[in-house]
């Protein structure tokens, strides 16, 4: 996970946001920083719309409590802390909804969403990546992304507000 260090400037504008991910079993979360300017200059630009926005974070935060093993923002909200059961099962299903999301948008979709929300990786970088011109990659952004709205309104089980 790519962690940055935001200005006071970024946090305020909006396109920061925090995790806390277990890097190691016996110490507590460390907060890491996440951000994607890829993402929210495309909605700046009108490109893509809020329903992809939420989506994309909504991906991005199940990736990292069940992949990256980050702490559920969900759990514990009522003030407590989330007991070890708990934990487990919202980890358990941020897994299953990641596998369900990467067999609808195949391997590509997912380094695609990787590379932008979680590596931070802005359009010009992800185009120079894959030797593309940076016009395709917007395009294949907003094509993704307008799968995964599809996805995840679709996929069993889960509500959505």
């Amino acid at each position: 996970m790519h962690d940055i260090k935001p200005t006071p400037e970024r946090l305020q504008k909006g396109d920061v946001t925090h995790v806390y991910v277990q890097e190691h079993e016996n110490l507590p979360p460390v907060k890491r920083y996440r951000s994607s300017g890829a993402l929210y200059a495309l909605r700046r630009a009108g490109t893509i719309t809020d329903a992809h926005v939420a989506a994309a974070e909504l991906w991005a935060r199940d990736y990292e409590t069940g992949v990256l093993g980050a702490r559920d923002p969900e759990a514990g909200k009522s003030g407590g802390r989330a007991d070890p059961h708990t934990i487990m099962l919202a980890r358990a299903a941020a897994v299953r909804r990641c596998e369900y999301v990467r067999k609808a948008l195949g391997t590509v979709g997912e380094t695609l969403l990787h590379r932008m929300m979680l590596d931070g990786m802005s359009v010009q970088a992800i185009a120079e990546a894959g030797s593309t011109h940076k016009l395709r990659v917007s395009g294949a952004i907003e094509l993704v992304l307008e799968q995964l709205v599809e996805v995840l309104d679709g996929m069993p089980g889960r509500e959505w507000n």
